[in-house]
């Protein structure tokens, strides 16, 4: 134990550690966010980092001059397969990285390959307790560490057979702002966010109800639905046949986030994909008062005290939620201010970086 307590130190103090990232288009999007202080914390480190993603992945938007970006497939025809594979190595070996950390389950076959082939230690993040049995089978001969968003996450891996001692929890890091968005302008229309992806109707429904039932009690608010999805034109049509044209609208996605949440007042979490949002991290940090399902796998979120807890499937149960915070500014504002103190307390940059260097440090004494 102690040999290897001083192996770390030794990898620590000389640097040597060089992660390459492997990601898909939806988690770069998702974890927009995330990823920018992830290699903002590595660049500050003095650390060499690369990340391979899908052309077309926009993540040149969020990097820094010091993060080498390496686009997979590079040739995107499915003849091209040894070629593609080819260019990837090369590309890489100029990287000389010295782990793995992918970010994405549908790259669990890629890292799996590249690290077998540099001979390196892989570890991964998983953001939902979802995964396939032959996923799970791969996770767990040829990864060294799972890293977990949440505690929930991690107690579903372990219910699915993934070994616990496997498993650590990082939070994500991020920053809260100094004031509080929530009715931070008292003469402003009361306005809500809700996010996609919206690809099923029957998810969006009884969200839909609840807020046709406010805007027929008096309610007087804004809600947008930002994203999109299949389920986007039935959206549409609830919203025009139920006459919330002037209540409801729809944009596209827009970043950075945490502007966009600086104008809003509540967030709605509808939670329905059971995976973890980084976005809830987000409209939290900006200090937005956050209404959300029971069944969210966020830990911070807890009912009357970080947030409004909703059951996701019954509208009255939304209208309820969504009512108690417009009806109590006070409350509202509280129980965003707790977030954002939760968030200063538990999710801060620099201890994300700090936990992800030991787990890549421990990941490389294993191997």
């Amino acid at each position: 134990m102690l040999q290897n307590e001083t192996l770390l130190e030794s990898q620590n103090e000389s640097g040597t550690i060089r992660p390459l990232i492997i990601s898909d288009i939806k988690t770069v999007r998702q974890y927009c966010s995330s990823f920018r202080h992830l290699l903002f914390g590595f660049e500050a480190q003095g650390m060499i980092s690369a990340i391979v993603v899908p052309p077309a992945s926009d993540i040149e938007s969020f990097l820094f001059p010091g993060v080498g970006v390496v686009e997979h497939p590079a040739l995107r025809f499915p003849l091209f397969f040894i070629q593609n594979r080819k260019l990837l190595i090369s590309r890489i070996e100029k990287i000389r990285p010295d782990i793995i950390h992918c970010y994405s389950t549908s790259k669990v076959l890629l890292a799996k390959s590249l690290a077998e082939h540099f001979g390196i230690p892989a570890v991964i993040t998983i953001n939902s307790g979802r995964i396939g049995f032959s996923v799970k089978m791969i996770i767990n001969k040829s990864f060294e560490r799972i890293i977990v968003p949440s505690n929930r996450i991690a107690d579903q891996l372990e219910q699915r057979g993934l070994p616990r001692e496997k498993i650590s929890q990082v939070n994500i890091g991020t920053f809260a702002d100094e004031s509080c968005a929530c009715f931070a302008k008292p003469e402003r229309l009361p306005s809500m966010i809700v996010l996609g992806p919206f690809d099923k109707f029957s998810d969006y429904e009884p969200l839909l109800g609840a807020i046709r039932h406010l805007s027929v009690d008096g309610y007087e608010f804004a809600v947008i639905f930002m994203g999109q999805g299949r389920a986007e034109g039935r959206i549409r049509d609830f919203i025009k046949s139920t006459g919330l044209v002037q209540t409801v609208s729809i944009t596209p996605m827009i970043r950075p986030l945490r502007a966009v949440f600086r104008g809003c007042d509540i967030f709605i979490h509808s939670c329905r994909s059971g995976e973890f949002a980084p976005a809830v991290i987000e409209a939290a940090g900006a200090g937005l008062a956050i209404a959300a399902d029971k069944n969210n796998v966020e830990d911070f979120l807890q009912d009357g005290s970080t947030a409004v807890l909703f059951d996701g499937s019954d509208e009255l149960s939304i209208y309820s939620s969504l009512g108690k915070l417009l009806d109590d500014r006070a409350l509202a504002k509280t129980t965003a201010s707790a977030a954002q103190d939760y968030l200063r307390s538990n999710n801060s940059i620099s201890s994300m970086i700090n936990n992800l260097l030991k787990i890549y440090s421990e990941a490389k004494v294993i191997r």
